[in-house]
C-alpha cells in the first residue's frame, strides 16, 4: 500500500485541481469558499513536484517569476526569500480572489522551495503528510 488513499501524486493532483475547479464556481454539489482556495493550491502545489509531466510547468512559473524580479535593474539584488515573501502576502494580503489565489498558491511551494531556509518549512511538513496520504 502506497499511502492511505493511494492515489499517487499525479492522481492526487488532477483530483485535487479538479474539485477545486468544481468547488468554486459554487453551482456544483462541492463547495470551496474563495478563503480556502490558497489551501487548495498550495497542496495542489505540493503534489504537483511528484507529479508527471503535466503538473511539472507549476515549479517553472514559480522560477520565471522568481527571474523576473531578478532582471529588474530597479530593485537592486533580489532574492528568492524576497519572492517567497511577495507570494505570500499576495495571497494573503489582498482580497480573495479564486484566479489570484490559485496561481499564487500553487506555485508557492516551487518558490519556498527555492528560497530554502525556514521557508522550507511550510513545504517539508506537509509534503510528507500528504505522501504518507495520498501515497505522493
Amino acid at each position: 500500500m502506497d499511502g492511505i488513499i493511494a492515489l499517487g501524486s499525479g492522481g492526487a493532483a488532477c483530483v485535487g485541481t479538479l474539485t477545486l475547479l468544481v468547488g468554486v464556481r459554487g453551482n456544483n454539489k462541492i463547495k470551496i469558499d474563495k478563503e480556502y482556495v490558497p489551501y487548495w493550491a498550495y497542496g495542489i502545489g505540493l503534489l504537483s513536484a511528484g507529479a508527471g509531466a503535466a503538473f511539472s510547468n507549476l515549479g517553472t512559473i514559480g522560477n520565471q517569476f522568481t527571474q523576473a524580479f531578478q532582471q529588474t535593474n530597479g530593485l537592486g539584488e533580489w532574492k528568492t526569500g524576497a519572492t517567497a515573501a511577495v507570494l505570500t502576502i499576495c495571497v494573503f494580503g489582498f482580497k480573495a480572489r479564486p484566479w489570484k489565489d490559485a496561481l499564487f498558491g500553487s506555485i508557492a511551494p516551487s518558490v519556498f522551495t527555492a528560497a530554502g531556509g525556514l521557508w522550507m518549512l511550510p513545504v517539508t511538513l506537509p509534503a510528507g503528510l500528504l505522501k504518507a496520504l495520498v501515497g505522493a
